[in-house]
């Protein structure tokens, strides 16, 4: 395979999982933001932003781990067809980071 085929491939499979991350990170943000809404229109005002608060607090956390789980994916989806076509990446960043040894 060229390397337009693999840089292709690597794109295609960069972006399902890309999008599926955001699909679930805004379903999980709307599940949420809901679930806060509704809490805060039963309690009063310090109560809210008490709420409100511990809501923005969960919604960072969201997007901080699905960020993580989508960029894990990707790199080890990445890494795999690499390996595959005979390019070794992380001997690469190895010798850039350390020198060759």
């Amino acid at each position: 395979m060229g390397e337009t085929t693999v840089t292709l491939i690597g794109l295609l499979v960069g972006l399902m999982f890309g999008l599926s991350g955001i699909a679930t990170l805004l379903s999980l943000m709307s599940d949420v933001v809901s679930d806060a809404q509704v809490q805060l229109s039963q309690l009063g005002v310090a109560s809210t932003l008490v709420l409100l608060v511990i809501a923005l607090i969960l919604i960072i956390k969201v997007r901080v781990l699905s960020a993580l789980i989508v960029g894990a994916i990707i790199g080890a989806v990445l890494n795999l067809i690499l390996e595959a076509n005979g390019i070794h990446i992380l001997e690469a960043i190895r010798a850039a980071v350390f020198g060759s040894i």
